[in-house]
């Protein structure tokens, strides 16, 4: 057996759906900016700070390798004089080294970095893909849904109750033919208790005979002294035709 739907209100069926579109584009918007923020982070991570880190490596050990040169060449000359002194140079060798470790660190930081965000943005993607499929896909169908719910319940409540019959007040002339007829009632069943059967229909065709005018004649006479008994046995010496 079916039930019937506890609804109580159309208005918040209609609430709901407005509610519901501005959820949805909520969730669109917010999961548009986060994709746009992985998007620009993993880019910032991969391509621009990778690839800045490594040519840092590449420049650090040209320059390091110009200032071993160049020490070199000082320690060559300070051989030949004891006044050349090669401090500067062991400097710039030092501050190379320590460039070049700095960067190769970036650098290998930076690879560690990418698969933990890889990982996390997989971690994501897991979450927030149903949501998106059931906002670009079965939200449409949860929409028709409920336009066909509404439209059927407005449909419903448009339709007109149905008329009922009101019955007409019995006026004086109504009252007095029911007052008749319960009379008239009354008298037959009066009659059928004294006589034990039902009274029959007056019978015109047996005033024709001398024996119904009699009998005619004596029942006006004396209606009131009549006797039931008598009236029986007069009406079987009648012979009356048999009624067709």
């Amino acid at each position: 057996m079916s039930q019937g739907a506890n609804v109580r209100s159309v208005d918040a069926l209609k609430d709901f759906k407005v509610t519901l579109i501005t959820f949805a584009e909520d969730a669109q918007i917010a999961l548009g900016s986060a994709e746009m923020e992985i998007r620009q982070v993993r880019n910032w991570l991969q391509r621009d700070q990778l690839t800045y880190w490594q040519s840092q490596v590449k420049r650090c050990t040209e320059r390091l390798a110009m200032a071993r040169t160049e020490l070199h060449r000082r320690q060559l000359s300070k051989a030949n004089s004891d006044a050349i002194s090669d401090t500067e140079q062991k400097e710039a060798v030092r501050d190379g080294q320590r460039r070049l470790r700095e960067a190769e660190e970036k650098v290998e930081r930076i690879k560690r970095w990418i698969p933990i965000l890889e990982d996390a943005i997989s971690e994501y993607n897991s979450q927030a893909q149903p949501l998106g499929d059931r906002l670009s896909g079965s939200f449409v169908a949860s929409l028709h849904v409920l336009d066909r719910m509404i439209s059927a319940l407005d449909s419903y409540l448009a339709m007109a109750p149905p008329s009922t019959t009101v019955l007409p007040t019995p006026g004086p002339a109504t009252l007095e033919t029911s007052s008749s007829s319960s009379s008239e009632a009354r008298s037959t069943v009066a009659a059928v208790s004294t006589t034990g059967s039902r009274p029959e229909e007056p019978l015109p065709a047996a005033e024709s005979t001398p024996a119904g005018a009699e009998l005619a004649g004596k029942a006006e006479g004396s209606l009131d002294n009549l006797d039931p008994a008598h009236l029986l046995q007069q009406k079987s010496k009648l012979r009356l035709p048999e009624r067709t």
